[in-house]
C-alpha cells in the first residue's frame, strides 16, 4: 500500500501542476488579446503577474520530472518536458501581446482603429466588504441583466476562476474581470465599492 502511495502521488502532483499551467496560460492569451484591443493597462499587468506564475510552475514541474525520472520511462519524462516547453510558448506569446501596452509601443492601425470605433471596454474592479456583491452567486445577480457587464474571469487571492457560472459566488476582496460598455462599468464600480445598495 505505502509503495503505491510513492508512485502516485508524484503522478498527482504532476498532472496538478500542468493542469493549473495550461489554465493559466489560456486566461494569459484571453487577457493580453483584451488588454490589446482595449489598451487597458491593468489587465496587462495581470498578464505579466500570471507569466511569473507559469514560470513559477513550470521549473517545479521540471524539477519533478528530473527528480522522479526512475518513477516512469525515459520518453514519459521527455514528453513532460516538451509539455512545459509548449505551455511556456503560450505564455510567452501572451506576454508580447501584452508587452504593446506594457511598454506603450505603438499598435497596429487595424488595432487601433478597432479601440476607437468600440463601445465596449475590458475592466477590473475590486469587491470591497461591504458591497452587496459580496457573498451572492452570479446567478442571483444578474449582473448582464442588470448593469450590461459580463462577468468572466475573478482573482481569488493568488487563485484564478475563469469562466465563473451560475452558481459560483463572488466573495469579499474578490478581483473581478468584466466586459461590457463605461456606462455599465460605472454603475458596477459604484455597487462593488459600497457606494450603491441595488443594481437596478
Amino acid at each position: 500500500m505505502g509503495e503505491v502511495q510513492e508512485v502516485t502521488d508524484p503522478m498527482k502532483q504532476v498532472m496538478e501542476i500542468f493542469l493549473e499551467m495550461k489554465d493559466t496560460s489560456e486566461l494569459m492569451v484571453d487577457l493580453a488579446y483584451s488588454s490589446l484591443l482595449y489598451n487597458n493597462l491593468e489587465i496587462a499587468s495581470e498578464v505579466e503577474h500570471l507569466n511569473g506564475q507559469v514560470d513559477e510552475m513550470s521549473s517545479k514541474l521540471q524539477r519533478i520530472a528530473i527528480s522522479d525520472v526512475s518513477q516512469r520511462s525515459p520518453d514519459a519524462t521527455i514528453m513532460l518536458l516538451k509539455l512545459c516547453t509548449y505551455i511556456n510558448s503560450i505564455a510567452d506569446a501572451a506576454m508580447s501581446i501584452s508587452n504593446v501596452v506594457l511598454r506603450d509601443i505603438e499598435p497596429h492601425p487595424i488595432i487601433k482603429q478597432s479601440i476607437k470605433e468600440s463601445d465596449v471596454g475590458i475592466y477590473r474592479i475590486e469587491v470591497r466588504g461591504k458591497s452587496i456583491l459580496a457573498g451572492k452567486k452570479l446567478g442571483d445577480l444578474r449582473l448582464a441583466t442588470e448593469t450590461g457587464m459580463w462577468l468572466f474571469a475573478i482573482k481569488r487571492n493568488v487563485r484564478w476562476i475563469y469562466g465563473p457560472e451560475e452558481g459560483d459566488a463572488i466573495e469579499k476582496g474578490d478581483i473581478i474581470f468584466i466586459r461590457g460598455p463605461e456606462d455599465g462599468m460605472k454603475k458596477l464600480r459604484s455597487v462593488a465599492k459600497g457606494k450603491v445598495r441595488t443594481l437596478q
